[in-house]
């Protein structure tokens, strides 16, 4: 369990279930908690740590969340606390979507995989 000592002195307010999402490393993570909990700031802060920890690099993030705003959100607080952690360079890879958009782009990538026709089109509302 690392957590960069930049993350930490940025943020010593955070409690220990805070610093087990952050420093989280094996494999995928699901967060459930209420609201005002540090959810958002935990998940980009989990991100950054993995960056500055040097256990991924920007276009290896993938950053989830269900709704437009909280997407917005989550990829502000992102690139926020990754340059007040000292982390330069290209930081758009690693955006933050929703996870329908996160599966378009996927479908739309590997369309023939799963049998659909180039230029295939979503039903929207």
């Amino acid at each position: 369990m690392e957590i960069s000592p930049a993350i930490l002195s940025l943020y010593p307010e955070l409690d220990s279930r805070q610093r087990q999402v952050i420093a989280h490393t094996d494999g995928p993570l699901l967060v459930i908690a209420g609201p005002g909990s540090g959810k958002t700031l935990c998940v980009a802060l989990r991100a950054v740590n993995l960056l500055l920890t040097g256990q991924a690099k920007p276009g290896e993030i993938a950053l989830c969340t269900l709704g437009r705003s909280a997407a917005r959100e989550l990829q502000e607080r992102f690139t926020t606390s990754a340059r007040a952690c000292g982390v330069s360079g290209d930081l758009s890879p690693a955006g933050a979507s929703t996870i329908h958009r996160l599966c378009h782009r996927v479908l739309g990538s590997h369309a023939e995989m799963v049998g659909l026709r180039p230029g295939y089109r979503l039903l929207d509302e």
